[in-house]
């Protein structure tokens, strides 16, 4: 205690008379220390005993704290955008099927199914294989078909139908619809339509199930409108590991997957070429531990409940 009271009384004990404001010759030692490591860590410390330099200190500081705050604001966002696509909380697809019930998200069930959905095909490189792994597994997919995709590979669809896996629509390209013009994306989905029309599956009434995903799975009011104006229900899904972000790492994804599937999930993955290893090794890995805990892979039109023909 005598050593804080002394150090308390020492650094209040009166400064010794300066003839300038600036002058620091007089000032103690310790003082003068001190100034000089607040000047190095902090720039603006000598002008914060200038009054008359107050304006440079103001033209300084505000653009300073301005960028601070836009990069912190910026880190939180991509922080919080980041957990939202990789984590994709519960909470979150919940919300998004409650906000969009025309869109299917998931599908809120006990029973131990869920869907699994295959973007961008058909590939001469990876779909048969996809289409053998899924044969082995006893499971069956909705395959959403890029137009020009099947133009190249047409009797890769027809195996897809024929060995019961559904099909879906993907517009004509690769490309994210919502930047389309609403006549072209019309137009891109009624060419696919056409070319889709004979392999879709039938309800019990006899009409076509047909089922849309957006390319790169963004929408607008204005798409959905037009999609359902031609028989469509748009899915996306609640299980989208970002694989296309990935080409080898299909350990990590299938790994990934299993530790958030839950009934009435549905599955993204994609069969295009970055990702031919990739997939396959995710399905090979994700569909026998499935299979294990009673889970079972179905097309959308089956999670949904639809009765088919």
């Amino acid at each position: 205690m005598e050593r804080v009271a002394a150090l308390v009384a020492f650094h209040q004990r009166p400064l010794p008379p300066t003839s300038s404001p600036h002058a620091s010759s007089s000032l103690h030692p310790r003082i003068v220390a001190l100034r000089s490591a607040y000047s190095h860590f902090c720039p603006l410390f000598p002008l914060l005993q200038r009054p008359d330099r107050m304006d440079t200190m103001v033209k300084v500081a505000v653009p300073i704290l301005a960028t601070t705050a836009a990069a912190v604001f910026l880190g939180l966002f991509t922080v919080g955008i980041s957990y939202r696509l990789t984590v994709q909380p519960t909470w979150l697809r919940r919300w998004l099927q409650k906000r969009t019930p025309n869109v299917l998200y998931f599908k809120q069930t006990e029973e131990l199914l869920v869907s699994l959905t295959i973007d961008d095909g058909p590939h001469k490189d990876i779909t048969p294989e996809i289409l053998d792994i899924l044969k082995q597994n006893d499971c069956r997919a909705t395959w959403f078909i890029i137009g020009n995709n099947m133009d190249l590979y047409p009797g890769l669809v027809e195996q897809i139908h024929n060995e019961g896996h559904e099909v879906g629509n993907h517009t004509m390209f690769d490309v994210a619809s919502w930047r389309l013009p609403l006549d072209a994306f019309e137009e891109q989905l009624i060419e696919v339509d056409r070319r889709l029309s004979p392999f879709y599956r039938k309800d019990a009434n006899g009409n076509l199930i047909k089922w849309f995903r957006p390319g790169h799975g963004f929408y607008t009011k204005e798409l959905l409108a037009i999609a359902e104006a031609h028989g469509y229900r748009t899915a996306l899904a609640s299980l989208f590991p970002l694989d296309t972000l990935f080409t080898n790492q299909g350990k990590q994804i299938g790994e990934y997957l299993l530790r958030r599937m839950h009934p009435g999930a549905v599955i993204l993955l994609h069969d295009r070429e970055p990702q031919k290893l990739q997939t396959a090794e995710v399905l090979r890995i994700l569909l026998p531990q499935l299979r294990k805990r009673g889970y079972r892979v179905v097309p959308l039109s089956d999670l949904v409940g639809l009765t088919l023909s």
